[in-house]
């Protein structure tokens, strides 16, 4: 098929991203709009430096209030067109949102699911999903899900606490490696999630995270490339990266997982290392990552293959994963999401500003600056030099 023909059976359906102003979401706008689909795009208004709204590529902006449900406002503008639109979902609350409402999207919309109403829902904690990983055979951390305050049973330090789903508490902020009860104890103080999920604190040598997409049910599985981390802090993961084909027991991994969950969609699942090099699963994101950019930069335009995927299974075809596989792919890249790594590895004082320019320069990619879409980074960093000057 020729380039410019590839597309041309999802070209006549609207797309539309549904989000918050964030990098997971400015990646599936810019891989759209570079093959020259021009998105829709309902974004919740927040609290953040404009970076996604300046972007060239969008077709229509439509803001969501914080007191508006983003899938009625979908309904209200998109709920009668006479061909399926796209919905692309970029953080886990718009995913539960969804997800709650499947029975009202099903016939009208192609969007991330499971099948039934509530199934994404309940995968998302990650006690849930943690089981579906083992009855897998893969291997998890040792855990129990206690109140926030009570003292663990059956684990002994270090152990990391997380909040069950990532739309409790502070997420992310809720998470603290604790060396013993005293630090434990401490951290509960801070910690506004009403119960967590206990885990023993395993020594990663690094984190794999494993980029890819589902169709029919979950049976076709195509995860082209694993992410791994040149800089890696201890609590977390890392903003500059090196990229490179799926292995194929990760692949094995993954696949088995998807296809437990039937999810269809774009997805992330991400794995320790150990220190003897062994997986250990961690959890699954049922939606775009902030690193879904690097797929197309691999020379996969990612949302545009699930969608055309998707398109081909309804018309009752299952193409092989290779289909989406294209001339120009490339099979190993670094990329650096510039801002977090700033923070993470220059303002902690690990690495100097030097070197951290020189590690920009010598990047493959990165995830804000794109010279073909310059505004969105422009807007960010002027915004952030204003807020450092007004301090």
């Amino acid at each position: 098929m020729k380039k410019e023909d590839r597309y041309s059976v999802i070209r006549n359906h609207l797309h539309i991203v549904s989000c918050g102003d964030t990098g997971n979401a400015l990646g599936v706008v810019r891989s759209l709009g570079e093959i020259g689909i021009i998105p829709i795009v309902l974004c919740v208004r927040e609290n953040h430096f404009p970076c996604l709204i300046k972007s060239k590529y969008i077709g229509r902006l439509i803001w969501v209030e914080e007191d508006q449900n983003p899938v009625d406002i979908l309904l209200q503008h998109f709920g009668d067109e006479p061909i399926k639109p796209f919905v692309y979902t970029c953080d886990d609350y718009q995913g539960s949102i969804y997800d709650n409402r499947y029975e009202e999207l099903i016939d009208k919309f192609y969007f991330f699911h499971c099948e039934r109403a509530g199934r994404i829902n309940e995968l998302q904690n990650k006690e849930t999903i943690c089981k579906v990983a083992e009855s897998c055979g893969i291997r998890i951390p040792k855990e129990e899900v206690v109140h926030t305050g009570e003292l663990p049973k059956t684990l002994q330090y270090p152990i990391i606490t997380k909040t069950l789903k990532s739309t409790m508490g502070l997420w992310k902020g809720d998470s603290y490696i604790c060396h013993n009860e005293k630090e434990y104890v401490e951290a509960c103080k801070k910690i506004q999630s009403p119960k967590l999920l206990l885990q023993e604190y395993v020594h990663k040598k690094n984190e794999v995270a494993v980029e890819g997409f589902s169709v029919n049910g979950g049976q076709l599985v195509f995860a082209p490339f694993q992410i791994s981390y040149l800089r890696l802090p201890e609590g977390g993961y890392g903003e500059y990266m090196y990229v490179k084909p799926t292995q194929s027991d990760v692949l094995e991994k993954v696949t088995k997982i998807i296809k437990e969950c039937k999810f269809e969609g774009c997805f992330e699942v991400e794995f320790l290392l150990d220190k003897n090099e062994e997986l250990v699963f961690l959890e699954v994101n049922f939606r775009y990552s902030f690193w879904n950019y690097a797929v197309t930069y691999g020379g996969i335009n990612y949302p545009a293959e699930w969608a055309l995927a998707t398109k081909i299974c309804e018309e009752g075809a299952i193409p092989p994963p290779e289909a989406f596989v294209k001339q120009g792919y490339r099979e190993r890249f670094t990329a650096i999401c510039e801002p977090g790594d700033f923070g993470q590895s220059v303002q902690s004082g690990k690495i100097s500003i030097w070197q951290w320019i020189k590690d920009i320069l010598r990047a493959d990619m990165c995830y804000f600056w794109n010279i073909k879409d310059p505004m969105p980074t422009i807007s960010f960093w002027w915004h952030k030099l204003l807020r450092y000057v007004k301090k």
